[in-house]
């Protein structure tokens, strides 16, 4: 099964939700000019944006969110100190089983970072697939970080995985 890692203009998601509000935080902080929707939505506008943080981050501008794009912007959260409790804007997004993605490599990638700290949470094959052992791994990361315990990635859970990833690598 053939796997995109790129987020790219007709995405639609709680990762694109996520990038487009890191995006408008960058915004206006000065770093970029464009303020794309925050709507889950990959348009014009959040092309745009990614355009102008690439150009900032000195990476290739081809307006896609790949593994390059999204490290620098996620390391730059890091760096900032920042807290990412964004509102998502629609409750339906979120990331389950079944998913697959760039979104799902980062966050096994990142709950694996988390296990090695945690003997607790077991770390899960980083394939950019959503699968069993994914949804496991994030109902025990649930379970410790005291969320509610459905195995999804919604607002909450992504939110406390980015930020506990972050806190830990600091």
């Amino acid at each position: 099964m053939y796997t995109r890692f790129v987020l790219q203009m007709g995405d639609i998601g709680i990762a694109v939700n996520k990038m487009q509000a890191y995006l408008n935080m960058f915004q206006e902080r000065g770093y970029i000019k464009t303020r794309n929707l925050q709507d889950g939505r990959y348009g014009v506008l959040t092309q745009a944006a990614v355009r102008e943080w690439q150009r900032y981050a000195n990476l290739a501008q081809d307006g896609v969110i790949g593994y390059e794009t999204w490290n620098s912007i996620v390391n730059e959260l890091r760096s900032l100190g920042i807290v990412t409790n964004i509102p998502v804007s629609s409750s339906s997004f979120y990331l389950t089983q079944g998913n697959t993605g760039l979104d799902v490599f980062k966050m096994q990638e990142y709950i694996n970072e988390i296990a090695e700290r945690n003997t607790c949470l077991r770390p899960v094959p980083v394939d950019g697939n959503y699968g069993t052992r994914t949804t496991t791994a994030v109902q025990q990361f649930q379970y410790l970080y005291n969320l509610a315990i459905d195995g999804n990635i919604g607002k909450n859970t992504w939110d406390a995985i980015i930020n506990t990833r972050n806190s830990l690598t600091r």
